[in-house]
């Protein structure tokens, strides 16, 4: 590692991504300078001797910066697998250090804390125990009046609190209408009857249907419909109106019930005492 450290500038953290960064920047610069070398030798036929001993004097020079980098970069090549080892080393330390925190940590809250929680848990379990004792006697009452009342209808059933207070209201099936431009096919209605002539009866009618939109934000066209009428065949062509349409329609959907509290199951908060709810 001493040798590593004179590669970089002092007091430069020394870890495998900067390692990695001086090894592309070597490299780069290899790439550079042998390009350099190209552009100094490539004019030697025309050049005289001092021009001559000039670009070998260059080209020395670069070939001599090339080996120092090749070396710097083969140097941190080879220590790079023994720093990414030693990051990993320290990281699993410091990841079994925190586990450990974590583990002492976990086994004081359940010594301790969940003790304190656990009392606080029973206290509270208690007061709820007591509600829906008090609601599952008024749900006796209800059912018991109710059962006298239909015997004897004096006054109306009496609704339950879960229906008054426990239960969405239903969705109601509607629709939802909108202004939409439309193509209108309007159909003749059938003829007169005449003395010679009787037509079964045929109202005047219009089909709509919803125009398709463009990216232009121009209504589709849509081609004309043929009609047989009585024996003729008319050529019906759709006119372009905005019309009300339905564009959204809602099914009937009855309310939810919550799950009732009679389902609630409060154990005990310590080993070896009674049941909370529902009691025994």
């Amino acid at each position: 590692m001493n040798m590593i450290s004179k590669l970089f500038a002092p007091k430069t953290a020394i870890t495998a991504a900067t390692i990695r960064a001086e090894i592309e920047r070597a490299e780069s610069e290899i790439i550079a300078h042998n390009a350099q070398l190209e552009g100094v030798l490539a004019g030697i036929a025309v050049m005289n001797d001092s021009q001559h001993a000039q670009a070998e004097a260059d080209a020395a020079a670069i070939k001599r910066a090339v080996m120092r980098l090749e070396a710097r970069a083969n140097h941190l090549a080879a220590e790079l697998p023994n720093v990414i080892a030693a990051e990993e080393a320290a990281a699993k330390v410091a990841a079994d250090e925190a586990l450990r925190q974590r583990a002492e940590a976990a086994r004081k809250a359940n010594t301790k804390e969940a003790a304190k929680l656990l009392a606080e848990y029973a206290l509270h379990a208690a007061r709820v125990s007591k509600v829906i004792a008090k609601l599952e006697a008024l749900d006796i009452e209800t059912t018991a009046v109710n059962a006298a009342l239909r015997s004897n209808p004096v006054a109306e059933s009496v609704a339950g609190y879960n229906a008054i207070h426990r239960r969405n209201a239903d969705r109601p099936a509607g629709e939802r209408r909108a202004v939409r431009k439309c193509w209108v096919y309007r159909y003749p209605g059938s003829p007169r009857d005449t003395d010679k002539v009787k037509f079964q009866y045929e109202a005047p009618h219009e089909v709509v249907r919803q125009a398709d939109i463009g990216p232009d934000g121009k209504a589709i066209p849509v081609p004309a419909v043929q009609h047989d009428y009585h024996g003729r065949v008319l050529t019906i062509i759709p006119t372009l109106e905005d019309r009300e349409v339905v564009i959204e329609r809602v099914s009937f959907r009855p309310g939810q019930s919550e799950a009732p509290l009679s389902s609630v199951r409060l154990p005990p908060a310590f080993s070896g005492e009674d049941h909370i709810w529902p009691r025994e």
